[in-house]
């Protein structure tokens, strides 16, 4: 080789090299930036196991806000296609939140705009993490993690108000073991309030007025009821153990996974299948905690499930 050019290939190395040095030097002057000027919020991982048996602690049983003390407040949200619950979140200035996160179903991302709150929200895992918001204002949270054909549409926000203002609507006072903890007893049948559980678990997916999304969720109005009428264990089931698979409802194709709800009590379960059935349609009897016992233990999956409707339900 040319003495010239090896001459030529060594100064152009030793600038590309100095280039890189420097690149990183300010993505390292950037990052320390950002953490002087902005704090680092890495979430924790509290705890771990399936999504049902975290989705029974306390602290998810009710998902939004307590306050915990002066200036100390906690936030319970659960993702799930499409939704944040709760989807609107409002807190007094200067409070500091600590917020615990976990996905019902798929990986989620939670993302808090004009903030450096971004959160992998995980199936089987609670993410926990501490932030103030010191300026009044709404924030609008997004999912930045595909999770499906409703993606766009999962969106929530923070409002960050006044003392004042959050005392004429103040959150509930924390109970004495707001951390996440062991499952919770089932609820007594008369104290269950089947449309707060709906909106908790199910609306989501299928609305909050059980109109679903055409080709993705099944509407619930009207199609519940004429289900209890045709097979009502196979409604119970539903609930149960979850359902995989193609459907046809109401001449639409419907293909996706619903996911089991075992982990709630006889009685919720129940009082969740009177409030999809009295959406709409024919009438239907109450639906008693024992009935909803008595399907218990079958140890089906969501595709055992398919099975059975395909044997009792007419489409």
């Amino acid at each position: 080789m040319d003495p010239r050019h090896h001459d030529q290939i060594a100064k152009w190395e030793r600038r590309w090299i100095a280039a890189s040095g420097l690149m990183s030097l300010m993505f390292v002057i950037l990052i320390a930036y950002s953490l002087a000027t902005e704090g680092g919020h890495i979430a924790q991982v509290a705890a771990r196991g399936t999504p049902a048996s975290l989705l029974a602690q306390p602290i998810f049983a009710e998902p939004g806000v307590r306050i915990t003390g002066p200036g100390q407040a906690q936030v319970a949200i659960v993702a799930q296609a499409f939704a944040f619950v709760p989807e609107h979140i409002r807190i007094p200035v200067g409070t500091e939140v600590t917020f615990y996160l976990t996905s019902r179903d798929v990986i989620h991302g939670w993302q808090v705009l004009d903030t450096n709150l971004n959160v992998e929200v995980i199936p089987g895992e609670i993410s926990v993490l501490r932030y103030t918001f010191n300026r009044l204002g709404t924030y609008l949270t997004v999912c930045n993690q595909y999770c499906g054909l409703g993606h766009q549409g999962m969106l929530g926000e923070i409002e960050v108000v006044s003392a004042s203002d959050f005392a004429r609507g103040a959150a509930p006072a924390a109970p004495a073991a707001a951390a996440p903890v062991a499952a919770r007893e089932p609820t007594a049948a008369a104290a269950v309030d089947g449309a707060r559980l709906y909106t908790v678990n199910c609306a989501g997916c299928h609305g909050a007025g059980g109109t679903g999304i055409a080709g993705v969720f099944p509407p619930m109005a009207g199609h519940a009821a004429e289900l209890a009428l045709q097979d009502r264990p196979y409604l119970i089931d539903s609930l149960l153990y979850g359902l995989q698979g193609p459907i046809l409802v109401r001449g639409t194709n419907y293909s996706g996974v619903m996911p089991g709800w075992s982990h709630l009590g006889d009685a919720e379960l129940a009082a969740i299948l009177d409030h999809i059935v009295a959406f709409g349609g024919p009438a239907v009897a109450p639906f008693e905690p024992d009935e909803v016992a008595a399907e218990r233990g079958k140890g089906w999956s969501p595709a055992d499930v398919l099975a059975y409707r395909d044997q009792v339900i007419d489409p």
